[in-house]
């Protein structure tokens, strides 16, 4: 995991989009309203009030910064999970109604597990926009061979991605797509 203080101003985008100089950085695990116009016709949007949800997060930016950098996206902005004064903007975001959460763009399911989006998703209606038909679920913390990790983000912090099955710390939650390789690197 690289944690980096930030050493700029963040500038709120969108609801779910900073700007720190030159990089454009997306959090994780949510989507929020589309501006005016951003919204392309063959895509069905996050609900809300878009002004309102880039105002929130401008807001919730101010601060001393973090960022987690876990990948690029195919816009080329970093995917990270960013925290000021100790507050996760995602879960910020969830929590005060600016976003919904996508556990398809909730890779390492920090934010399902982290913000509580996972009680969301099984306790209200489905989201509008949500297209995976998995929703994050808490791992256990053992599995009938042994112990696994909680999600990838502990097995990467450890050290010890990719994991593969019938490694210690391999657990099924954390193979996606079933071929027996967990936590596998991001490809661009």
């Amino acid at each position: 995991m690289l944690l980096l203080a930030l050493a700029c101003t963040l500038i709120a985008v969108d609801g779910d989009t900073l700007r720190c100089g030159e990089e454009r950085i997306r959090l994780i695990g949510i989507d929020a309203p589309e501006l005016p116009g951003h919204c392309q016709k063959e895509r069905s949007c996050a609900p809300g009030d878009p002004i309102a949800s880039k105002e929130a997060l401008a807001a919730a930016s101010r601060g001393t910064a973090e960022i987690d950098r876990q990948g690029y996206d195919h816009y080329d902005r970093t995917l990270a999970r960013v925290r000021v004064n100790g507050v996760d903007l995602s879960c910020a975001q969830l929590a005060r109604g600016h976003a919904i959460y996508r556990s398809d763009w909730d890779l390492l399911g920090e934010i399902g597990f982290g913000c509580g989006a996972t009680k969301q998703l099984t306790s209200g209606p489905a989201s509008p926009r949500r297209t995976s038909s998995r929703a994050a679920r808490p791992a256990p913390p053992t599995t009938g061979a042994g112990w696994s990790y909680r999600n990838c983000g502990e097995a990467r912090r450890a050290g010890a991605t990719p994991l593969r099955r019938g490694q210690p710390g391999y657990g099924p939650h954390m193979d996606g797509d079933g071929d027996g390789v967990a936590c596998e690197p991001f490809r661009r």
